[in-house]
């Protein structure tokens, strides 16, 4: 399917690993060109190298933490002045520790909700402005499934998650009518970069092997397996193209059948 991404503009915050980069590769390989933001300049020069090399797209980079004030405008305003408008946000930003819950100190739910929450919320807002202008924008946010189904080990997750999705759920509501729509991506248990350091912590704290904890994952996965970066980008493109077009306000679910609740 031609998913009719070619020449489209794609800024993606937490772009340089994980879920952000495979979407970005992805997107890439629809035919968008890109602005790629994150926190670190290293890992952006790979990317935006290897994208350039293997799809021959433009692709800019931006280095900046979303914790910052004004961080998440100067990306806009990137984007704008290399390309002139912005037609797809994919914002991938922000972890959130966890521990037992009577352990957790005051600063990592601070840190959850700061960045993991309010980055997102930041991304969002600072796109919206030439969005409008344009009348039309698609913007993906990749939440995660603890905001539905919360894990007794993540609750600060779980609270940013679920915050981002009511956000989600609610904005979506107030800029239909402009032609801009705003979807969430909720991935399981996927092989990322993140989930390999949250394993080892797991493994740390519990005294357990790395094995053993992710087979209690795998057993509640009725597909018996984790999910890949890029199996989680195929769900982004579609919601980033017109080919979603009466999708808003949606939290789609690609994780295995891990998620308990009803869809």
């Amino acid at each position: 399917m031609d998913l009719g991404l070619n020449g489209k503009i794609a800024v993606i915050a937490g772009g340089s690993k994980g879920f952000g980069a495979a979407s970005a590769m992805r997107l890439a390989a629809e035919g968008a060109n890109l602005v790629l933001a994150a926190r670190g300049e290293d890992d952006l020069s790979r990317l935006s190298g290897r994208i350039a090399t293997d799809y021959g797209r433009d692709v800019a980079t931006v280095s900046a933490d979303l914790n910052d004030k004004g961080a998440a405008e100067r990306i806009a305003a990137a984007a704008i002045e290399r390309f002139g408008r912005i037609d797809i946000l994919i914002s991938s930003v922000g972890a959130a520790g966890g521990g037992v819950f009577w352990e957790i100190p005051d600063a990592v739910w601070q840190e959850a909700m700061a960045l993991k929450f309010l980055g997102n919320v930041r991304m969002v807002r600072a796109v919206l402005p030439a969005m409008r202008r344009q009348k039309v924008g698609r913007i993906v946010v990749i939440v995660g499934q603890f905001g539905k189904q919360p894990h007794p080990r993540y609750l600060p997750s779980a609270a940013a998650n679920a915050a981002l999705l009511s956000v989600i759920k609610g904005l979506s509501d107030e800029v239909a009518g402009e032609g801009i729509v705003i979807n969430a991506v909720n991935p399981g248990p996927s092989r990322t970069d993140r989930w390999n350091t949250l394993m080892a912590k797991l493994s740390k704290d519990s005294g357990r092997t790395i094995g053993d904890i992710e087979d209690d994952y795998t057993r509640a996965v009725p597909m018996g397996r984790f999910g890949e970066p890029d199996e989680i980008a195929r769900h982004v493109c579609f919601l980033s193209s017109e080919a979603a077009g009466y999708m808003t306000g949606s939290s789609v679910n690609v994780d295995g059948g891990w998620l308990r609740l009803p869809a």
